[in-house]
């Protein structure tokens, strides 16, 4: 077996697994928030939404190198079959700048930020999202011709040229992601240092799942921009840009596992919706040990 013909398979492979853990844990995430109304503040309405549209973006994963494998399109019936995936993925990489900018006017001014009515943060958070995820399928859509491709996904359908346009844009966003969360990490210390933590536990959740959205989501970008400005169908060329699916599925399944390693309280509100009786047997017996006491 050829050793390209072996990667190819174990894309295959370690996809699925992707598709089949990161639609369990997000829909668990949703699932935690959804009957927990300790853990629903507005940021974690934010994730949900998050955690939806990446589930959307693994199933279009299977588009390359499985639904697809050894299939020939034009970026014509190519952008048919995948418009879904082009519109959630833009929606899932903008809906990340929202919740950092989001924790950021939380942090720094917190009496405006609770002053916000639902429906006007509603439409403040979802109007970008929207829009720009409106805006590059449109673009994707006209930009799209009768060339043929071998591989049907959202850096291909697009001609070289709007397509090195809009990774351009992705990574203009992520930039603007590590530069707010830079913000984020030194407000932290300041205030970690003033004594003030209250304001902070939005941040201690969510800081390890922002940093593994800039070395996987960001660099996956990074990646795919150089392979399309230097792309030759090299072999180690082709190695690459496979194993590149890995870094943007691994971004699109985490935010559930992450969250629950990192937050003690978020597992405890897990334990408690799934193992009721072990919790409920834990706290009674810590009753009657101190009424011992």
């Amino acid at each position: 077996m050829e050793f390209l013909t072996l990667n190819l398979y174990f894309v295959v492979v370690y996809k699925i697994l992707f598709i089949v853990f990161g639609t369990i844990g997000n829909s668990l995430f949703i699932h935690l928030i959804f009957k927990r109304k300790q853990l629903q503040t507005r940021t974690s309405v934010l994730q949900c939404f998050q955690c939806s549209f990446q589930t959307f973006c693994l199933f279009g994963t299977l588009f390359d190198g499985i639904i697809n494998l050894g299939h020939s399109f034009n970026r014509r019936e190519c952008f048919w079959q995948i418009s879904f995936y082009i519109f959630f993925q833009a929606a899932q990489g903008i809906i990340m700048l929202v919740i950092v900018i989001d924790i950021l006017i939380f942090v720094k001014y917190p009496f405006f930020y609770r002053s916000i009515s639902f429906s006007t943060y509603l439409i403040a958070t979802s109007f970008p999202v929207l829009m720009c995820s409106t805006v590059v399928t449109a673009y994707s859509y006209y930009s799209v011709n009768e060339e043929v491709i071998n591989t049907c996904v959202p850096m291909f359908v697009l001609s070289n040229q709007a397509s090195t346009v809009y990774k351009l844009f992705i990574i203009f966003i992520n930039i603007i992601v590590t530069v707010v969360y830079v913000i984020l990490i030194r407000t932290f210390h300041l205030k970690k240092q003033t004594g003030n933590l209250t304001s902070l536990k939005t941040i201690k959740g969510l800081q390890f799942s922002v940093s593994i959205f800039i070395f996987t989501w960001f660099f996956s970008q990074i990646i795919a921009l150089l392979i399309l400005k230097q792309y030759s169908s090299s072999s180690w060329e082709n190695i690459i840009y496979m194993h590149n699916s890995f870094l943007m599925s691994l971004s699109y399944s985490n935010t559930f596992y992450v969250t629950l390693w990192k937050s003690k309280e978020y597992r405890k509100q897990f334990k408690n919706i799934w193992y009721p009786e072990r919790t409920n047997e834990n706290a009674l017996t810590v009753f009657y040990t101190h009424s011992l006491v």
